[in-house]
């Protein structure tokens, strides 16, 4: 390594190629997924064919490989159907348009997705920038025309990919529409097909049967990986990744092993914890990982997965552990469900002060501090003290969970953190 004087410079280097360690890296090969991929091919078969292209549903946990094995699908359908164009005449060339859509990343004020949302996105995804169409101030409708004429300019087959189609929650109107949309009339010149990839296993438990026909004509479920599976994928990156000698077959051990009991098998969880053990090494000027760097890097790690936890609530809940932190911090808790009610009442008014939205009543906020205490971000303690000395609750922050974790949060959701003052708050 060149003699650079930098305050970002370390005195080791072990990471050789970052990029694939990273999220949107998409392998050569998927590896430990071969059952489901001869499943999963099946369904992009008749899109190569010139067929009419079929629906999917794919499901399991974060981690499992379900993106990378549809960006793995979709680069090889792409790279496959030039091929074949260039034997065809051009009257029998298959065209193939590609909309990938994170549902996640479509929310409305009380930030949840809708099918609307969804359908503006698709719209704007293809448009000219100068030419997109805002989130609001369109009846639902007009909406869903525009996008269907948008995909009906297009040629051929048209592919619809929804990561995430779970945050679209109850509002099914799209999923049932658009893999139907050329049966009822929608579109004309082209065939849709959608493949919906979720997380959560029981969205998909909780579908219509209307659209539970439309959309999983083809189910595959991506099970957890084991320790042996994480430890293959994670040597097949390690040796892209690192430099020769800057890991050993304990580091991918030990790695394989943290991800598979804390993050249920997940591939994710085990490239990250590698990717932030060897930059904890370089820190410290370490030409090898070792243990120490791992377990710091785990511990990381969880702090990063708690505070996305939280950014993953709904404001009310937000609005509650942020009462929790300011009592936290002030030295009042645990503290009793009035005394948090006080607090949150305070805190919503502080970023509500525009549009004048009123804080739930106890019993309202009391139904979402208990959703909080079943995810285990807040704990209850129950007091007795028998008979005529009456029974009562009190609430305070999981052994997980402090005020700077939530301040976190807030940060990662551009949220500002006003302070709030719970002095003077009546027990």
């Amino acid at each position: 390594m060149d003699d650079v004087d930098s305050i970002f410079a370390d005195d080791v280097e072990l990471i050789k190629n970052a990029e694939v360690l990273e999220e949107d890296y998409t392998p050569t090969e998927i590896l430990c997924r071969d059952d489901v991929l001869r499943q999963y091919t099946s369904v992009f078969k008749p899109i190569y064919k010139g067929r009419p292209p079929q629906n999917a549903f794919l499901y399991g946990d974060t981690g499992v490989g379900k993106t990378a094995a549809t960006k793995y699908l979709r680069e090889n359908l792409e790279h496959d159907i030039e091929k074949k164009n260039d034997q065809l005449p051009e009257e029998k060339r298959i065209t193939l348009n590609v909309v990938w859509i994170n549902c996640e990343n479509f929310t409305t004020g009380d930030h949840k997705t809708s099918s609307y949302q969804v359908a503006v996105g698709i719209v704007n995804r293809l448009r000219d920038k100068g030419n997109r169409i805002t989130g609001t101030g369109y009846a639902p409708q007009d909406v869903y025309d525009i996008m269907y004429e948008e995909l009906d300019n297009l040629e051929g087959t048209v592919l619809v990919i929804l990561d995430e189609v779970d945050k679209i929650g109850n509002d099914d109107t799209l999923l049932y529409e658009l893999p139907r949309s050329r049966d009822i009339g929608y579109v004309e010149n082209v065939r849709v097909g959608v493949i919906g990839i979720s997380n959560d296993y029981t969205f998909r438990k909780n579908l219509s049967p209307k659209v539970k026909d439309s959309l999983c004509e083809t189910e595959i479920k991506f099970p957890a990986y084991n320790a042996t599976e994480l430890s293959d994928i994670l040597n097949a990156r390690a040796e892209l990744a690192l430099y020769d000698g800057a890991y050993t077959a304990e580091t991918i051990s030990l790695c394989s092993a943290l991800a598979y009991q804390e993050a249920s098998g997940s591939a994710r969880r085990a490239i990250r914890l590698l990717r932030r053990s060897a930059e904890i090494a370089e820190e410290n000027g370490s030409e090898q990982i070792e243990e120490e760097h791992i377990r710091q890097a785990d511990k990381d790690l969880e702090y990063g997965n708690i505070v996305e936890s939280i950014v993953d609530q709904d404001d009310e809940k937000l609005y509650i552990l942020k009462a929790l932190a300011h009592l936290d911090t002030a030295g009042l808790t645990p503290a009793r469900t009035r005394t948090i009610h006080a607090a949150y009442s305070r805190v919503v008014r502080s970023y509500n002060t525009a549009s004048g939205k009123d804080p739930l009543t106890q019993r309202g906020m009391f139904n979402h501090l208990s959703k909080l205490v079943m995810f285990g971000f807040v704990n209850t303690i129950d007091h007795n003290k028998g008979v005529g000395g009456g029974q009562w609750n009190e609430h305070e922050f999981s052994d997980d969970l402090d005020a700077q974790k939530v301040r976190d949060a807030f940060e990662d959701r551009n949220l500002e953190w006003l302070t709030i003052d719970v002095r003077g708050i009546e027990e």
